[in-house]
């Protein structure tokens, strides 16, 4: 089994056409799994169907390659905001079974043979409105966490990064009897993912893992996990990047921290962790190697910056909105290129104001 990761752009939400030329490289019978972390260029309002438009063309896609089987052995992370220097554009992960007389390591292989990239993919149940935005809905991310690692063959110590997305509701439908909470934020529902996510990998206490910790109680916080809500999914989905003891292929995926917005040091420290290095004008060298960048950035809670005050909290813009433009600049300035998948917001991800980083990488020739 092999880890395959490409980069596609989008001319709208709903085009596929360089997605449907790349996934055509892969024949469907050897595919086991296909992973899609797309950025629309959506708003995010409550009218913006940009996600559901993308998922409906992305299935539709996936059914003329490989069936509705194929579309069912596939997992879709699917965020808006393409604000600043950014693309919109999605980075396809496909798990492909080796072919005859390819040498592939058994994932029972040892450490001793080597890492190299491998993802794990999981679903939850649907969720009742009861239990959204609650302890047990905690809970219910940690255990499909869990199930995404066994779905990739690793433990929580090779776990890089783990993607979360996680249901939200607008309204409280009538099975959800004395429900008080009439409106589960995006920002409750993200906080209640992330503590999922650090229960599962063992970053933070259960006892820790209550009501009154969401969006609360922000020296809790997992230390490897990226979340994105959305309305469009009752049910939590999962997916984990890790680099498996004896995989086969020639990727790994490595992760750092982001003091701030304007942190382009905690970024080249994850690229050099990552074996690459920069050339005279501080940009990545040999950018090709580096096939895929994720980046969770977050604001203070005052707005400020390094102690001066802004006003990512006093516009009338949104305040992610102003997070992923700024990154998208420092990214853009280091690696030469406007094609990285930025999110805002994260609460319980990272300590106030920090940020969380990823790469995965494809080893020097």
């Amino acid at each position: 089994m092999t880890a395959h990761v490409i980069a596609y752009d989008t001319a709208n939400p709903g085009d596929v056409s360089d997605f449907s030329r790349n996934l055509a490289r892969f024949e469907p019978a050897r595919i086991r799994k296909l992973a899609l972390l797309v950025k629309t260029e959506g708003n995010s309002d409550v009218n913006d169907f940009s996600r559901e438009f993308a998922l409906l063309s992305l299935t539709a896609a996936i059914e003329a390659h490989g069936g509705k089987a194929l579309a069912e052995r596939s997992t879709f992370l699917i965020s808006t905001g393409c604000e600043g220097a950014m693309t919109p554009f999605g980075y396809l992960f496909v798990d492909l079974e080796d072919a005859v007389g390819e040498s592939a390591a058994a994932p029972s292989a040892t450490a001793g043979q080597g890492r190299a990239l491998a993802f794990g993919c999981a679903r939850s149940r649907s969720l009742t409105p009861e239990e959204i935005g609650t302890p047990a809905h905690a809970v219910i991310v940690a255990e499909t966490v869990e199930a995404a690692m066994r779905d990739a063959g690793v433990k929580a110590d090779d776990v890089a990064l783990v993607i979360v997305k996680t249901p939200v509701t607008s309204h409280i439908p009538a099975t959800a009897g004395a429900v008080r909470n009439t409106r589960v934020t995006s920002a409750h529902s993200k906080a209640v993912g992330a503590l999922g996510a650090g229960l599962a990998l063992g970053e933070v206490p259960r006892e820790k893992i209550v009501q009154e910790a969401f969006n609360t109680d922000h020296s809790l916080y997992a230390k490897r996990a990226m979340v994105f809500s959305g309305a469009e999914l009752d049910c939590v989905e999962i997916m984990l990047l890790a680099n498996r003891p004896g995989a086969a292929g020639d990727l790994s995926v490595h992760t750092g921290f982001l003091r701030d917005v304007l942190d382009a040091k905690g970024l080249r420290d994850m690229y050099t962790a990552a074996g690459c290095t920069f050339d005279a004008d501080g940009q990545v060298a040999h950018a090709e190697r580096v096939v895929a960048t994720l980046i969770k950035a977050g604001s203070a809670p005052d707005g400020k910056v390094r102690g001066v005050r802004t006003t990512m909290k006093s516009s009338h813009l949104d305040m992610d909105k102003h997070v992923r433009a700024a990154m998208s600049g420092i990214i853009g300035s280091i690696l030469g290129s406007t094609r990285t998948f930025i999110s805002a917001n994260t609460v319980h991800q990272a300590p106030p104001g920090g940020g969380l980083c990823a790469c995965i990488v494809r080893k020097a020739s």
